[in-house]
């Protein structure tokens, strides 16, 4: 798909994208390629190509010792302490408890259930309202 370009909008895709077209969104190339052929556009991609080069060779000097040094004494140092860790160790302990007490009390329910459910006696006692 090609999209008519105006001057306008050729300039801001230079501007935006460089002088290299490939670089550029690809619903624009083709009609770009075609309009590079005007010297106005031709003016237009000089231009951005000498604002490449211009990016291409900038460097950024390395910082200073010092203000690197003040960076990392000044950052946060996320460190755990022995409470928080203990902490966690006795809540786990408590949930542990809790389940084993769990446990404990459903094998002790199942033990003392009675083995003899003939004539609606349950572990609450006769259901029925009969006495033997």
């Amino acid at each position: 798909m090609t999209e008519r370009l105006t001057p306008e909008r050729f300039q801001a895709l230079a501007d935006a994208y460089g002088s290299v077209v490939a670089r550029w969104p690809e619903v624009h190339r083709e009609a770009a390629q075609r309009m590079a052929t005007e010297p106005a556009a031709r003016a237009i991609l000089t231009e951005a190509s000498l604002l490449d080069q211009t990016l291409d060779t900038w460097r950024v000097a390395a910082p200073a010792a010092a203000l690197r040094n003040r960076i990392l004494t000044a950052a946060p140092v996320r460190t755990r302490h022995f409470a928080v860790r203990s902490r966690l160790w006795w809540s786990g302990l408590g949930v542990a408890a809790a389940l084993a007490g769990a446990v404990a009390g459903s094998a002790a329910v199942a033990m003392v259930a009675p083995t003899d459910i003939s004539g609606g006696a349950t572990s609450f006692g006769d259901v029925t309202g009969v006495e033997s």
